[in-house]
């Protein structure tokens, strides 16, 4: 597997000490700009050599601009992109639809960023995923998006495309909601969510649940109660007002149960837009009344 390497570090590079630990168990040959020829011109070596790489790992934590270069070469020539980052600037319009990764600059992060660079250069359907969108490829405008076509075509989707397919669209609608501001795959200590919202929304219900709003995104056919407790648990510690789960899961009187008690041992808005809610929604305002409603039930039950 050629793997090229696209950084600004050149003493101690984070992803050449993280593919290192990984070397051992898959067969990597590493292609990167310090090995060019400075007496001939740098772009057409760039170019060939991003062309013989079958996996390209762009570091965007400086945000150089070589980078962002390297990154658009590679889309053009159709390869696979893993994007890192040792900060949370995932937030750039053109990336939003790619998926990031944040790593720490420590042995402990380091070998975090090794694990999950090796889980994904392993998968080839991860890195067929990770490939920029072509135009062959039929991508759903907004207007395309209903409740019928849209849910049932992400549900009936196989492994990983079913996941990312289902944070696409509920990103399409978040994007369309009036002073809403969803931030992709945001970061906060080191522990993820799918979103982070900005929210200077002044409806009553949505003004209500704080800013900004953690959001998690769920493509399951079950919601585990321990799954919803480490949610809550981890919105609490950092201080949120409100959480949202948005999951294709259908309740049980077991989660409902436990969202009762959480919401009385906690003060946290614990807002689910389960199966049975979202086969109503197809558009930003159909989410909006989905959250309203939830809100207000929270409360009252």
């Amino acid at each position: 597997m050629k793997v090229y390497i696209s950084s600004n570090y050149r003493q101690i590079d984070p992803i050449s000490r993280a593919l290192e630990v990984v070397q051992n168990r898959i067969s990597l040959q590493i292609l990167r700009t310090d090995y060019f020829n400075i007496e001939e011109q740098v772009v057409p070596q760039i170019i060939e050599t991003i062309e013989r790489a079958d996996v390209v790992i762009a570091d965007i934590s400086n945000e150089n601009p070589n980078i962002y270069y390297e990154v658009g070469v590679s889309h053009a020539l159709g390869k696979p992109v893993i994007f890192v980052s040792q900060t949370d600037n995932f937030n750039r319009f053109s990336l939003l639809s790619y998926r990031f990764y944040q790593y720490e600059i420590d042995e402990s992060g380091i070998n975090n960023l090794a694990f999950r660079l090796e889980k994904i250069i392993g998968d080839s359907k991860e890195l067929e995923y990770l490939k920029p969108i072509r135009k062959s490829r039929h991508v759903l405008d907004y207007q395309e998006f209903n409740h019928d076509n849209n849910l049932n075509r992400i549900l009936n989707l196989k492994g990983a495309s079913k996941y990312y397919e289902f944070e696409k669209w509920i990103y399409e609608l978040l994007i369309e909601i009036p002073d809403f501001e969803p931030q992709y795959n945001e970061q906060r200590s080191g522990k993820e969510y799918d979103f982070i919202v900005w929210n200077s929304n002044e409806l009553q219900e949505l003004k209500g649940l704080g800013n900004p709003i953690p959001i998690e995104v769920k493509a399951t056919k079950r919601i585990e109660n321990n799954f919803i407790h480490s949610l809550i648990s981890k919105a609490i510690s950092q201080g949120f007002r409100s959480f949202i789960l948005i999951t294709t899961a259908t309740l049980s009187d077991g989660n409902l149960n436990l969202i009762k008690n959480l919401k009385e041992q906690s003060g946290i808005t614990i807002l689910v837009i389960d199966f049975e809610k979202l086969r109503s929604i197809s558009t930003s305002k159909d989410l909006v009344k989905a959250l309203i409603q939830t809100y207000r039930e929270f409360f009252i039950y």
